[in-house]
């Protein structure tokens, strides 16, 4: 009974690290900031 505790675990442990790993590459990939620092609009052209 103690193995399945251990594999569960251990399932459970590397689906997080795979989740935060998959979740840290696609925030750098789709990071917010690129837009604006690419495509300046000014503040002018904002109102319209």
């Amino acid at each position: 009974m103690a193995i399945w505790w251990i594999t569960t675990i251990a399932f459970v442990l590397c689906l997080g690290i795979a989740g935060g790993i998959f979740i840290y590459f696609l925030r750098q990939g789709l990071d917010t900031d690129d837009p604006n620092r690419i495509d300046k609009i000014n503040s002018d052209q904002e109102s319209m």
